[in-house]
């Protein structure tokens, strides 16, 4: 098939993540930092032998516009060397909702320290530890940008994170249908293993609404595959 034009849309994914408090003498004291416990769990946890990747949560105090995050983020990438990807948003965990930037793609788990003081120095207050633990339930909610290569019928290849893609739904849904439409999409054993998000984009002045899939080795037949049965669920 021949290679469409990449498209660059300004929209936001929600997710329902397993989180843990993480305490290191190596971080940054009386700073509130969260860990994903199974990244993509619909994938990784079905398949065995599989590496997670790290996902990282900072949680921040008060609230900070997209732009101050932007623009910290490209300074601190041009002035220390690190690579990472980081984008903002926010986490509803027990009975707070608190912004955060979300950091994944770092090289080395000791560079989060760095990192924190490096977005300290950019005028960024963080959280302290609202209480220990290993293992809870949060809804993320991530505002960024996405970088679509179109593959037709309404499927989006994703051309800066390997193994993602996407495809339109003909309506929009709140989080709580998204959650029952997923559940039961996966009862199809013919169509396992894969993660799903949900995710909304700006274009043409209208809100485009999509399921965000993640799966290694995702072909364009397992990802219609996939694409049919959630359609079938929500019409």
């Amino acid at each position: 098939m021949e290679k469409s034009e990449i498209i660059e849309r300004f929209g936001g994914l929600m997710k329902v993540e397993r989180l843990a408090c993480l305490e290191d003498e190596s971080l940054m004291p009386n700073a509130c930092l969260l860990e994903a416990v199974a990244p993509f769990s619909g994938y990784y946890n079905e398949v065995v032998g599989s590496t997670k990747p790290l996902y990282l949560y900072i949680i921040l105090e008060g609230k900070y516009p997209l732009e101050k995050l932007v623009r910290a983020t490209l300074n601190i990438k041009k002035k220390s060397g690190l690579v990472f990807d980081a984008v903002p948003g926010t986490v509803q965990l027990f009975e707070h909702t608190c912004d955060m930037i979300r950091v994944r793609n770092l090289q080395k788990f000791s560079d989060i320290c760095e990192l924190q003081k490096l977005y300290a120095a950019e005028g960024f207050e963080f959280r302290k530890r609202i209480r220990r633990f290993t293992d809870e339930k949060g809804i993320i909610t991530l505002r960024k940008f996405f970088y679509l290569e179109p593959l037709g019928e309404g499927m989006y290849l994703d051309k800066s994170q390997p193994h993602h893609a996407y495809f339109t739904i003909p309506r929009p849904l709140t989080f709580e249908e998204f959650q029952e439409v997923d559940k039961e999409a996966k009862y199809d054993v013919k169509i396992l293993y894969f993660d799903a998000a949900y995710v909304w984009l700006y274009e043409d002045k209208v809100m485009k609404d999509l399921i965000r899939v993640f799966r290694e080795d995702l072909s364009l037949e397992k990802l219609k595959a996939i694409r049919d049965r959630y359609l079938s669920i929500i019409k």
